[in-house]
């Protein structure tokens, strides 16, 4: 079995990707054979501003309890469904910083995104993700599932209303997710 990290990361005062991540954790019950998936709510995860003196990139040790709960949450995952607004044409300020507290946790895993924004759907920030996943040495899943103006549907409560079309691709996305995950683990044990 694998474990699979859903990553929320806006923190920002009524945030709709909170609707988003729990619709993956619900989408994600029918994995319960092959992966178990949890909630990371960067907000809750309160990461302080990058603050450490040597990048992580060349560091073997933590260099805070902060940096190392969070390598701990990280690097138990085999994969993750990062659920990322579009600030700005840009990724979360919170999720790059969450991103640039580690480094070797990353590696060799596979990682799903689920974008929501004004027009382009979070697509922008996803692409500037793609870079840095790259770089971190992750696999990024091509299938990617996006809601842009999701604002224009929420219903008179605020929530909004997925669609059958929604739930397709998402879990178009999440069994490929599931199946590289499965694929990576034992090579990354192997590349020790």
């Amino acid at each position: 079995m694998v474990s699979i990290k859903v990553i929320l990361g806006s923190t920002r005062p009524g945030r709709f990707g909170i609707q988003p991540a729990e619709w993956i954790m619900k989408l994600s019950e029918q994995y319960g054979d092959d992966a178990t998936f949890e909630l990371v709510d960067l907000k809750e995860v309160n990461l302080p501003f990058l603050d450490t003196p040597v990048p992580p990139s060349t560091s073997a040790t933590y260099q805070s309890e902060h940096q190392e709960a969070w390598g701990k949450i990280i690097g138990e995952a085999d994969g993750f469904v990062i659920v990322t607004a579009e600030y700005n044409h840009g990724i979360p300020a919170p999720l790059k910083n969450a991103i640039d507290f580690l480094a070797s946790e990353w590696a060799n895993k596979p990682v799903a995104f689920v974008g929501y924004g004004a027009d382009a759907g979070g697509i922008r920030a996803m692409e500037q993700l793609r870079q840095v996943v790259s770089w971190l040495k992750m696999h990024d899943i091509s299938k990617f599932v996006s809601f842009p103006f999701y604002y224009q549907n929420l219903d008179n409560q605020g929530k909004y209303q997925f669609s059958d079309a929604d739930a397709e691709r998402a879990n178009s996305m999440l069994q490929d997710l599931v199946f590289w995950a499965k694929e990576l683990k034992p090579i990354r044990a192997k590349l020790g």
